[in-house]
């Protein structure tokens, strides 16, 4: 997920007398000096045998607070072993990776932040498989299946929570207009209920239409292409986006406009969110879900009043897609120190370290390994107690409708194609040029692919 908002998370570096000074490495952000030793780039050990590991990720502030609490008793667990973490956002993550392999000081286990990100990390070869640790934990009986897959023949993730895409929307409001409510059957119910809560003069919308440059703006335009029974990619690896399922899809978006303020096209990901809290939006979409505290900070009168659903398929003939994340932690192929690294992935992967994450920021993700609702320090945090309907049905849309579209849009097929045309903002540019350059919609989405074609490999 992305969240630019945030700093990087800084450890306290711990000096001995005598050696209280950094090291400056070129392209070595934070190295740490320890006592009788030095970590060396690459995680190489210093002369006292300490092996520093090197993780990359994007976590939310919260989580982040509680990443390095678990570290910290990794740490305590192996003396000989000092972590440094890094917290990047997720449009510098594929960047930061791939700058420090180049370098020679690699990160020893990375999130990219998004599943499309590992995976082309992974056909770069910055990572190396993990098929051990996978089959240790028990492959699909410790995590969901959707969860993990193979990259040629390989496990290369271990995934420890994940996001899913859902529709937001305000009950009372709906109500007021009369409208549908949701989970709606269809995309004419949808565009309904959208029609009807659309007061201008109000400064009320029925539903926002956001086509900014980030990745994360594609992701509503590329579920209704599949919610359609379209492609990006086929099961073979071709990029058939140029097809009359695409062109609908692009024509809803543009009929939805209708009841979107323009202010929504360019909105960044953090205000995604509060005008649907604020009154101006009757329905939005987003994917970690920040309702629970997004109630208290904006408008605490709408407890119990605002619910999650799934973005509906564009009829019966046709299932829902909700865009899911969670591939989790790799393995960098240039470690110095897989054994150990390895051991943190399985650390962090553990059902109750995964509870303590899920813990860190209440309902906003969904758990990838199994029986985690089931444990009672789930249930003991205040907020989940007072969401618990709202949080299982959030589960229960990520086993109904999940996908991780970024690489897995269609089922048993891994392929990187689809997270770089969402990455590289190709998807939404698609319906940039209909929404607001007029281009006919399938003019638009013959236009894309072949730009898929000759940008994406």
């Amino acid at each position: 997920m992305v969240d630019d908002n945030n700093q990087l998370s800084k450890r306290q570096i711990n000096f001995n007398s005598g050696r209280r000074r950094l090291l400056k490495t070129a392209g070595l952000a934070g190295t740490v000096s320890l006592a009788g030793c030095t970590s060396l780039p690459g995680g190489k050990s210093g002369s006292s045998g300490t092996k520093t590991l090197r993780v990359l990720n994007s976590a939310y502030e919260p989580t982040q607070k509680e990443f390095n609490k678990l570290f910290s008793e990794f740490e305590d667990k192996h003396s000989n072993v000092k972590i440094k973490y890094n917290r990047v956002g997720f449009a510098e993550a594929p960047q930061k990776a791939s700058q420090a392999h180049a370098s020679g000081n690699p990160y020893d286990i990375m999130n990219l932040a998004s599943p499309g990100n590992n995976v082309a990390a992974a056909k770069k070869g910055l990572f190396q498989p993990i098929n051990d640790v996978i089959e240790e934990r028990g492959g699909t009986d410790y995590w969901l299946e959707k969860s993990i897959f193979k990259l040629d023949g390989d496990f290369y993730f271990a995934p420890h929570y994940g996001s899913v895409l859902n529709l937001l929307y305000r009950e009372d409001l709906l109500k007021e207009a009369g409208a549908p409510m949701p989970p709606f059957d269809s995309w004419d119910q949808y565009q309904k209920a959208a029609k009807m809560v659309t007061k201008p003069d109000k400064n009320q919308y029925g539903h926002p239409v956001f086509l900014g440059s980030n990745h994360f703006h594609g992701v509503w335009p590329m579920m209704l292409v599949l919610g359609n029974g379209g492609h990006l990619v086929n099961s073979d690896g071709n990029i058939v986006y140029d097809s009359k399922k695409t062109a609908e899809a692009l024509s809803f978006i543009k009929e939805m406009n209708q009841f979107s303020p323009k202010s929504a096209h360019n909105t960044s990901i953090p205000n995604m969110r509060p005008p649907l809290y604020q009154g101006q939006y009757a329905m939005t979409w987003y994917s970690t879900n920040l309702m629970p505290s997004d109630i208290e900070e904006y408008n605490p009168d709408l407890k119990g009043k605002v619910h999650v659903t799934h973005v509906p398929a564009k009829n019966s003939n046709h299932t829902p897609v909700a865009r899911m994340t969670g591939t989790g932690y790799g393995l960098s192929s240039k470690t110095n120190h897989p054994d150990m690294a390895k051991k943190l992935i399985k650390f962090v992967t553990k059902k109750e370290n995964v509870t303590r994450l899920l813990l860190a920021q209440p309902a906003a993700k969904v758990p990838m390994v199994k029986g985690i609702l089931d444990q009672d320090q789930l249930w003991e945090s205040e907020t989940l107690s007072k969401y618990e309907d709202h949080y299982r049905n959030l589960v229960g849309i990520a086993q109904d409708y999940g996908r991780i579209i970024a690489v897995n849009e269609n089922p048993d097929t891994v392929n990187s194609i689809t997270g770089q045309a969402l990455s590289e903002a190709h998807v939404v540019k698609s319906a940039q040029d209909v929404v607001l350059n007029g281009k006919d919609p399938m003019q638009s989405a013959q236009k894309w692919a072949n730009k898929m074609r000759k940008d994406l490999k």
